[in-house]
């Protein structure tokens, strides 16, 4: 899954580049050349060199052979855990290693990130864990309890200025004022001696040194802007998950339980369910159309929808599988955890011949034309259904309601019965 691409989406921007808000990521990621990081070298805008600073943290994609490439910046904020903006995290076929302990770009300790992990899909906020530890130091992170709104806040980032994807040759920082809540944990902030670019996202908003955000967007910059408004998401409104994360540890998915994960190397964020129903709204960990592999224990089977509510396209999973080489990547909005050996209840099936036999198909609730598009296969070709109790189908000799001629089932039939053998168009599954 996309990531950088997700939280633009959320937050209603372009990636690095675009107006929405308008705010335009602080990453350096998705637009980027395909050339490694050695080759960015220039200053942010604006601001002044940091002091010595050995708890900042350059985060890099690696990829494979390739090598690093820069995203974002981020903070040491325990021996084994950085702090950055979730969309700075490795996408599909990438993995993530951060350096810290220098200002200059590209030097420093490297060390591989082996564990993510963030509150929801929608907050841009992640913690990277490192597969051995920092020395430190680490920052100091503002209490739950605290609001940084009307003061004035140093930003640190290796950031570009004036040609994106060219980043700092050492640390830079740079005042803000925090004027206002652009939501319930994000706060907006305006320029006073410099503004963040790309690259400069993950990086921290220092009040009374203390870290109150993480830099997440930027509004109105050109690469000359100085005094362009930003977008930081509060560490207060999420200091308990921080520190609950850094206590536990990365999680430890239950043995009987489904985990997906938003890479299809079965890595990345994941999130595990039970037994039951599950809506993968935004609020979730694993969030909506995000993932890319599913994790299925012996036993099991998960039926898997591509719309909230059960709801549309279906596929069942009974064992461990790459989504994206499935065909079914970044579609899944509700699944439905049960027993293998339990009775289908949450499906249509159509079938091809009469008596429940020959091709079929699963559907969800909600509606589906065969006239055309990707459905075009079975148009008038379905010979008999069968109808879980609670559900009713509607079956159309043409597009839906504009149809002239129409079934209601609401238990097993075969169509021959029915004398509509072989005229479904369209249709229209509801639960009653």
């Amino acid at each position: 899954m996309n990531k950088k691409a997700l939280i633009d989406h959320q937050l209603c921007l372009a990636v690095c580049a675009g107006v929405a808000f308008s705010l335009s990521t602080a990453c350096s990621g998705a637009d980027e050349p395909d050339e490694p990081v050695a080759s960015h070298a220039s200053e942010i805008i604006g601001g002044e060199l940091a002091e010595a600073s050995p708890w900042a943290v350059q985060v890099f994609d690696v990829r494979g052979s390739t090598g690093d490439f820069y995203q974002c910046t981020g903070t040491l904020v325990a021996a084994r855990w950085v702090l950055t903006a979730q969309h700075c995290i490795a996408d599909e076929g990438e993995t993530s290693a951060v350096r810290f302990g220098s200002n200059t770009y590209l030097a420093g300790q490297r060390v591989a990130v082996d564990a993510v992990e963030v509150p929801s899909a929608a907050a841009d906020i992640a913690l990277l864990h490192l597969t051995e530890d920092a020395d430190g130091p680490f920052v100091q992170l503002a209490a739950a309890t605290s609001t940084a709104i009307g003061s004035d806040a140093t930003a640190y980032g290796w950031g570009s200025e004036g040609t994106p994807l060219v980043m700092a040759p050492s640390l830079k920082k740079a005042i803000l004022h925090i004027d206002s809540r652009y939501s319930d944990e994000e706060l907006l902030a305006t320029g006073v001696t410099g503004s963040g670019w790309s690259g400069d996202s993950g990086g921290p908003w220092f009040v009374d040194g203390h870290q109150v955000a993480v830099f997440s967007g930027v509004n109105g910059q050109d690469g000359t802007n100085l005094h362009a408004r930003h977008l930081g998401v509060d560490v207060a409104r999420h200091r308990a998950w921080i520190d609950a994360t850094i206590a536990g540890g990365p999680t430890v998915h239950p043995s009987n339980q489904v985990v997906l994960h938003d890479l299809s190397n079965f890595s990345g964020i994941s999130q595990s369910f039970g037994l039951g129903h599950h809506n993968l709204w935004n609020s979730t960990i694993i969030g909506d159309n995000r993932a890319s592999a599913i994790k299925v224990p012996a036993g099991l089977r998960v039926t898997a929808f591509i719309h909230h509510d059960f709801g549309g396209e279906v596929r069942i999973f009974t064992s461990d599988t790459d989504l994206v080489a499935a065909g079914f990547n970044d579609e899944l909005s509700s699944i439905v955890v049960s027993n293998a050996s339990d009775p289908q209840m949450d499906v249509v099936t159509f079938y091809e011949h009469a008596n429940f036999s020959g091709e079929s198909f699963l559907y969800g609730v909600g509606p589906a034309v065969f006239l055309g598009g990707p459905w075009a296969n079975w148009d008038q070709r379905v010979s008999s259904v069968r109808v879980p109790p609670g559900f009713q189908v509607t079956l159309y000799d043409w597009f839906l309601q504009y149809s002239t001629g129409s079934r209601v089932l609401t238990t097993d039939a075969n169509l021959a019965a029915q004398s509509f053998d072989d005229k479904t168009r369209s249709f229209l599954i509801e639960r009653q």
